[in-house]
């Protein structure tokens, strides 16, 4: 006789620009979750000012804490939120909030790595078996990890400066498409000729899985300035440069897959996460790429590609599989720069 026990966990997720609750159980049913981004007070700026997102953390989750019905509260068997990385003023209020929560209904309190959990998503959603295989590309990281397990992550490659999506976002900015810029440059590409500009790969020269878009960014912003007033330049430009960060991608993860080969590591499934990964254009090609090489490719649903309280949620409920959590484990502080594997 099998006996299944339903385990909930209220997250919580705060670490930037998007104030996330979510109720997630262990049959991988999100139960609840209300999403509230705060682009619209940012836009202006051109990017998060770190001030104004903790004041909106702040009021929103008051907001959302407020409709979540109590019932629901106090099923729940975990209460769970980001620690970190991200900025210190949002990780606060989403942690403090967590806490108090757990004190007041007398859970045990999961601290979660925001990174971590954005690399165990794709288990969230699809059949996805370790060791497998993942691309992480957000606003503030690109690495490629091999997820060994809930608590195991072994880096391959990252950036050695910006990431995949400061890259977007900043070229976006000098064109005058505004915040953020990843999606406006998709949308501007749309009927654009991807090979009209020619643009530096850097790394892809070498063998590793290290990343890096500096000079990428650079030589753009170069381009920008002297063709801007071309005719069909922002849409073929914005083409142009897509397909030359697709390419980038495709070439780091060969390199990734090489070294898996030869360390006899054999892995059934890969996946996209993070912010970037919403882009459609990088994940047919990374798609078509890895389907190539007799690997599943799992999709991550656009809403659960950027941050969100699901995943931190599921990321609490494969931790609790193999850690025993105490209840009094509120003495634990937000810490801004935690790396991947920490």
């Amino acid at each position: 006789i099998y006996i299944f026990i339903i385990m909930k966990v209220l997250a919580i997720e705060s670490s930037c620009d998007d104030t996330s609750i979510a109720i997630v159980d262990n049959f991988k049913k999100i139960k609840y979750i209300q999403t509230i981004n705060h682009q619209k007070f940012h836009k202006d700026f051109g990017g998060v000012v770190p001030e104004i997102a903790a004041r909106q953390h702040l009021d929103i989750m008051d907001m959302v804490l407020k409709n979540l019905p109590l019932k629901q509260l106090k099923s729940v068997d975990y209460i769970a939120a980001t620690y970190g990385p991200g900025l210190i003023g949002g990780l606060i209020v989403g942690s403090s909030v967590a806490k108090g929560l757990a004190i007041a209904f007398n859970k045990p309190l999961l601290p979660i790595n925001h990174l971590q959990a954005h690399l165990l998503s794709p288990r969230l959603v699809a059949n996805v078996s370790f060791p497998y295989l993942c691309l992480l590309v957000s606003g503030g990281n690109t690495a490629i990890v091999l997820i060994e397990s809930a608590k195991r992550f072994k880096i391959l490659g990252s950036t050695i400066d910006d990431s995949a999506g400061e890259c977007f976002d900043k070229v976006a900015k000098v064109m005058g498409l505004g915040y953020p810029g990843g999606p406006a440059l998709e949308k501007k590409a749309i009927g654009g000729d991807p090979h009209s500009f020619k643009l530096p790969s850097p790394l892809t020269k070498t063998k590793n899985c290290n990343f890096s878009f500096s000079g990428l960014k650079t030589a753009a912003i170069r381009i920008i300035q002297t063709h801007n007033k071309e005719k069909n330049f922002e849409k073929n430009f914005a083409s142009s440069f897509q397909e030359s960060i697709s390419s980038i991608l495709k070439i780091k993860i060969k390199n990734a897959l090489s070294v898996l080969k030869e360390k006899n590591i054999i892995i059934k499934d890969f996946s996209i996460c993070g912010g970037v990964a919403a882009n459609k254009k990088i994940n047919y090609d990374l798609k078509k790429y890895i389907n190539s090489q007799n690997i599943n490719f799992s999709q991550v649903p656009l809403s659960l590609c950027t941050d969100n309280a699901a995943m931190i949620g599921w990321n609490a409920l494969e931790l609790s599989k193999t850690i025993k959590f105490k209840k009094n484990n509120y003495n634990i502080r937000p810490t801004p720069n935690i790396l991947i594997n920490e």
